[in-house]
Parts: structure tokens; C-alpha cells; sequence
């Protein structure tokens, strides 16, 4: 059997496939539903052991587990716990809650390792066992590695299901009719990881499934020159640094707490804009003829299967933004959606025994760029807006140049925006010296400051600032009823 340290999950596996970077020791990173789902876990597992009367083991098992919570996530957990009791009432059967597994290993480089998938409970009736996943995202989907685990090593008294509290719904898991292979590729991914370890590679998962960002190097230390594990972490995308500048509390419960939107949507096709921004980074990153009228003509070859009138609202955009970036002569674009920012450290507040403490905060801040380059060897980060000018777009602007400025070890940057709506398109260009580097240093520290002070399962500890924003956002009815 393999060390414990020598195991691998799907997920784990799933980031090193993307970042070498992002496997590391844990942290205080922020993880608010997966708080909640320990907690779930606890009162599913109270509930169950619990011989009382229905009504009196559902209440200890909420005593005991969600009595930290604020009162919103309180009912968050309450529903999802009447969700799990819908799927699968308590029954007599033995109970395994020990966090059963199925693994797969291989010996590498003289040492064993092990492809490993979870499961949150056994439960065994004359003989047979049933593995249940209990999910509480919107998509409650095993990854690959784990069916195909599952597959090699099923027997025929065993059964695996996800328990999909989002649906309501406790779903068979698939088996698949090629586990070797795909097992095969799973463990090459492992013993690429461990032969060849690659730099940080930044993209999505940075402010997805990363834990790692504020120690990778890719988003560097502002204020503070190592950080430990002592130290409490929140991730903030620029979308949700937006909302901070205007509602503390819109972000925290974003970032922070994981509070339900209430306009969840599952987008199933693109916008025109997100098309735009695709196709133009497809055109312009590494091509240094992208003013050439015959370079130009190539976007229609890239976009022949929108239809008509998309394609030609999209090429007509397209030559607007290269008739922007023309006077820009000695302009070389290297990268599309490249991640940017910075770790600032504040004082803030903690949870030490169930008591709110003095604690020190690392804020996280990071966005991805839409175009990054150089033009003369000064560094130029270009942003492509299919809408109007805001002044919201002077914080992103900040959040860049700094970012940039960090990590590229320089004292100037630029930073373009073009904003290309379907009338009156305009450049506006910032150039970013010392001056305005140690203003955007400053206006982010105050920003810190107020992630810093968020307590932890406390929805209600962020202040809520009403104003134009609140008829748009994403916790509209919930911020209203808890006033």
C-alpha cells in the first residue's frame, strides 16, 4: 500500500495535469462549500449513529455541526442535510463512514503510488455494499479517473452512486468499457509530474482549484516577504475586486462564504463578445503581420461557421481594434488571458476555539488579461471591451500594472484599453510609472483591509453598501431579508 503521501486523487491529479505548481502543502485558504460540506458530512454522519426518534437525531445532528454557521448558511446546511435524508433515508445496514477507497497502484522510480478515488460512505445489508459520492455541486459528475478505478476494481456485490444533493437524486455511476487506458494516462500524467517537473504554468485553475497561487510565485508578495501557514488566505478575481470596491459584502459572499447567486445559469453557447475576444486572441497573439490587409482577411477564414450576421459584426470589430493598435508600431502581443496580480497581507480577524481573534489576512487579488505583450520593450497589457468605457476600468488597470509590474520585476507599464461597442469605439491608454504604481499599491491595501476583516462562517460580519449595483446583483432577495 502506498504512503499517504504518495496518493493521488482525481482532483489533485486534475490541477498537476494543468499546474506542477499547484501541488503543495495545505494552507488557510478560504473554502467555504467545502467547509460545509465537512459539516454536512458530520451531521449525516450524527444522524445516522443516532438510535433516537427521527425528529431528535435530526436536531442534535444540526446542534452539533452547524451551531458556528451565521443564520444563512445555517438553512444552507439544513436544506442540503433534508436533501441527503430525501436521497437516502437512514436505514439498518452497517454504516461505513471512514472515507472507504478503491485504488489503483504502480511502483515508480522504487517507490509505490496509488491512483486513489474517495468515497464519503459504505453501507453494507447481507453481503452487498453500496459506495456513495455525496456531491453538493451543481455538477456532481466522477471524474474519468474515478469511474475507470471504479470499473477495474468492482465486484459483483458492490455498487457506487453519487449522491447529488443539487439534484435530489442519488445517481448510478457510470462504468466505462476502457479503465486500463485510461488508468494507463493517469499514471503517466503521475510520473510526468515526478520526472519532469515544469515551472508554474498559469491559466484557469488559478482561480478555480489552486490553492497554491499566493506561494507559486505568479501572483508575488506586495507587503510581506514569505507568507506561513498561519496566515488566512481569500482568492478575489477582478470581477469580485469590483464588487468589493462598491459592496464589501457582495464579494465576501462570493469569495469568503460561497453563498448560493440566485441567478445561477448554465450557459450553453457563447456571447458575441466572449466570440470577439476568442477569435481576436487566436489572430493576434505571436503574429507580427497583424496590420497586413491579407492577415486581416484571415478572420473570416477562423470565424466561416457563425452565421452571416455574427461573422460580419465580429470582422467589422476586428479591423476597428486593428486600426487602434496600429500606431503602435513595434508591438508584440506574446500571450492571451494571462493571469496578473498580487498577495497583500492586512490585519484582520481569525477563528481560534470557536472565538473570533486578531489575525493576519493574505489577500489574493488576480485577473486574467486579455492581451499582454511589449511594444519598444516596455511591457503592455491590452484589455478588449465590447461595451462603453466605466470607471470600474481604472481598478482593473491598477490590478494589471501592478501585477505586471511585480512579476516582471519593472517600473513601468502600459496599460490600453480599447472599447469597441456597436457605436463610437475609443482607446484609452494609462501609462504606469512609480508614482502610479505605489497609488495602485495604496488603493489595494485598503481593499485588503476590508477582505482582512471578514470572519469566517460569518456571512453577516461583511458591511453591505446600497447603491445602482444592488438591482443587479446575484444576492439581490437574500441581501434584502437579512438587513
Amino acid at each position: 500500500m502506498a504512503d499517504v503521501d504518495n496518493t493521488f486523487t482525481s482532483s489533485k491529479l486534475n490541477n498537476i495535469s494543468q499546474c506542477h505548481s499547484s501541488f503543495g502543502k495545505n494552507n488557510q485558504l478560504a473554502k467555504p462549500k467545502l467547509d460545509r460540506w465537512k459539516d454536512l458530512n458530520n451531521a449525516i454522519i450524527d444522524w445516522m449513529n443516532n438510535d433516537a426518534i427521527e425528529e431528535t437525531s435530526i436536531k442534535i445532528a444540526e446542534q452539533n455541526n452547524f451551531q458556528f454557521y451565521d443564520k444563512i448558511q445555517k438553512a444552507i446546511l439544513s436544506d442540503l442535510f433534508t436533501r441527503f435524508r430525501t436521497i437516502y433515508p437512514k436505514r439498518d445496514v452497517e454504516f461505513n463512514h471512514d472515507f472507504p477507497i478503491k485504488e489503483i497502484n504502480k511502483e515508480i522510480n522504487g517507490e509505490e503510488y496509488a491512483l486513489t478515488t474517495y468515497f464519503t460512505y459504505e453501507f453494507i445489508d447481507q453481503g452487498s455494499s453500496e459506495f456513495i459520492k455525496l456531491k453538493t455541486a451543481f455538477d456532481p459528475e466522477p471524474e474519468l479517473i474515478d469511474k475507470a478505478i471504479i470499473s477495474k476494481l468492482k465486484a459483483e456485490n458492490e455498487d457506487f452512486y453519487t449522491a447529488s444533493i443539487e439534484r435530489e437524486d442519488l445517481e448510478e455511476i457510470e462504468l466505462v468499457d476502457n479503465p486500463d487506458e485510461i488508468i494507463d494516462q493517469h499514471f503517466a500524467i503521475l510520473e510526468n509530474f515526478l520526472n519532469n517537473r515544469q515551472a508554474r504554468n498559469p491559466g484557469e485553475l488559478c482561480s478555480r482549484g489552486c490553492d497554491m497561487a499566493s506561494r507559486c510565485g505568479q501572483f508575488p508578495l506586495i507587503n510581506i516577504d514569505k507568507l506561513t501557514n498561519r496566515i488566512r488566505e481569500v482568492k478575489i478575481s477582478k470581477t469580485n475586486t469590483i464588487k468589493l470596491q462598491n459592496c464589501e459584502r457582495r464579494a465576501a459572499w462570493n469569495v469568503q462564504y460561497g453563498i448560493p447567486r440566485e441567478d445561477y445559469i448554465e450557459y450553453e453557447s457563447e456571447s458575441s463578445g466572449t466570440k470577439f475576444h476568442n477569435y481576436s486572441q487566436e489572430m493576434l497573439v505571436n503574429n507580427n503581420s497583424f496590420t497586413n490587409d491579407d492577415d486581416i482577411e484571415r478572420f473570416n477564414k477562423i470565424t466561416e461557421n457563425e452565421e452571416s450576421i455574427t461573422r460580419e459584426k465580429l470582422f467589422s470589430k476586428y479591423k476597428e481594434l486593428i486600426e487602434k493598435l496600429k500606431p503602435y508600431s513595434n508591438l508584440s502581443i506574446t500571450k492571451s488571458e494571462f493571469n496578473l496580480g498580487f498577495t497583500i497581507v492586512a490585519d484582520g480577524k481569525g477563528l481560534k476555539n470557536g472565538e473570533v481573534v486578531d489575525k493576519k489576512v493574505a489577500s489574493v487579488f488576480m485577473g486574467r488579461a486579455d492581451l499582454v505583450g511589449r511594444v519598444d520593450g516596455t511591457p503592455i497589457i491590452i484589455e478588449l471591451k465590447t461595451r462603453p468605457e466605466l470607471s470600474e476600468d481604472f481598478l482593473e488597470a491598477q490590478l494589471y500594472a501592478l501585477g505586471a509590474s511585480k512579476l516582471l520585476n519593472v517600473k513601468e507599464i502600459t496599460i490600453l484599453h480599447i472599447y469597441l461597442p456597436d457605436e463610437d469605439s475609443s482607446i484609452k491608454e494609462r501609462k504606469f510609472s512609480e508614482s502610479e504604481l505605489a497609488e495602485a499599491e495604496k488603493k489595494y491595501e485598503s481593499l485588503a483591509i476590508k477582505s482582512a476583516s471578514w470572519i469566517p462562517f460569518d456571512a453577516l460580519s461583511p458591511a453591505y453598501n446600497i447603491g445602482d449595483w444592488c438591482e443587479f446583483c446575484e444576492f439581490k432577495n437574500t441581501c434584502l431579508e437579512n438587513r
